[in-house]
């Protein structure tokens, strides 16, 4: 079922289209990692799902409802991070979302059970009582997706939630996000940094200069793009035997080969890896260990921004 559905979003400032005639579409649960280098539009377009700014021509439908004609509605069922945001410094973190409880009209009798569990969920419990000035940067973005996870929305808007931290603060938000991502929730998380959406993305949008380049299954624009499939394979013994079989295998290719551990690019399908691990086995060698790589963001990036270029020549 389709939870956010864009059609033709167009935002104009004066001369300048930051964002240019957008179209895709989100089903309930996926995580689509929005990126593109800084001023691509991501910001821009966020702001206009969140009911925030209002599109210059085009819509969306959000939740079920209408971005230009029901904007209230919306903003009762997102959960919107932006890039900067504000808590109130002087009151405590359970003071806090307390307050934003209240504010989100959350049932009195749920306030409480909802309050312990945010903090549960972005491992802030302990700081229960501690007040908001306190809190470093990391657990300040922390606290704001609690904010968000107080009032339960149906769908979150993330706008650069990891920027301005340190490395180990990156690493406790990005394990707070693929916590939401295996609890089914429906997020649209936008970076620059690429490594900050690895793993945890269902889908990928790109953007740039106001465009829509490219958006679908992760899985798949990854294969379409990549061309084949990188497999990793370890065998007990006889790597040189092994690594002779699959330079004499069809569809395969031998890209390198360390100690025990072979690198193979197969261009098919699944079945000719089954097909590819089913000779080794039957030819003496003992596979104690096969698995396909993931492309990393950056290359996946870095390659399909490569073709479009191409393409526009």
């Amino acid at each position: 079922m389709s939870i956010l559905t864009v059609q033709k979003l167009r935002k104009e400032f004066s001369r300048l289209v930051a964002v240019d005639d957008v179209s895709f579409s989100v089903q309930q649960g996926q995580v689509v990692g929005l990126i593109g280098p800084n001023g691509a539009g991501k910001t821009t377009l966020l702001r206009m799902l969140a009911t925030v700014l209002p599109p210059t021509d085009g819509t969306a439908t959000v939740c079920g409802f209408d971005l230009k004609e029901e904007p209230l509605n919306i903003r009762k069922r997102i959960g919107y991070l932006p890039d900067f945001f504000n808590l109130y410094n002087d009151l405590t973190l359970g003071e806090c979302l307390d307050f934003f409880a209240h504010a989100y009209s959350v049932p009195a009798e749920e306030i409480a059970e909802r309050i312990h569990r945010s903090l549960h969920y972005v491992n802030l419990a302990e700081k229960r009582d501690s007040f908001v000035r306190h809190l470093s940067r990391g657990m300040v973005q922390r606290m704001g997706l609690a904010v968000l996870l107080v009032r339960e929305p149906e769908i979150f808007l993330l706008d650069e939630p990891a920027s301005g931290l340190d490395p180990i603060a990156r690493i406790q938000l990005r394990d707070v996000l693929r916590g939401l991502s295996k609890d089914g929730k429906t997020i649209i998380i936008s970076s620059h940094i690429l490594t900050e959406l690895s793993g945890f993305c269902t889908h990928i949008a790109i953007m740039n200069q106001g465009g829509l380049v490219l958006y679908g299954d992760m899985n798949e624009v990854e294969r379409e793009f990549a061309g084949f499939r990188k497999i990793s394979i370890k065998v007990l013994d006889d790597t040189e035997k092994a690594a002779e079989l699959i330079r004499n295998f069809p569809d395969a290719e031998l890209e390198a080969s360390l100690d025990a551990t072979l690198t193979v690019a197969v261009h098919k399908g699944p079945e000719a890896v089954a097909a590819l691990n089913r000779h080794l086995v039957q030819n003496g060698i003992q596979v104690i260990q096969l698995f396909e790589q993931k492309t990393s963001l950056e290359d996946l990036f870095v390659k399909i921004s490569q073709e479009k270029q191409l393409e526009a020549v």
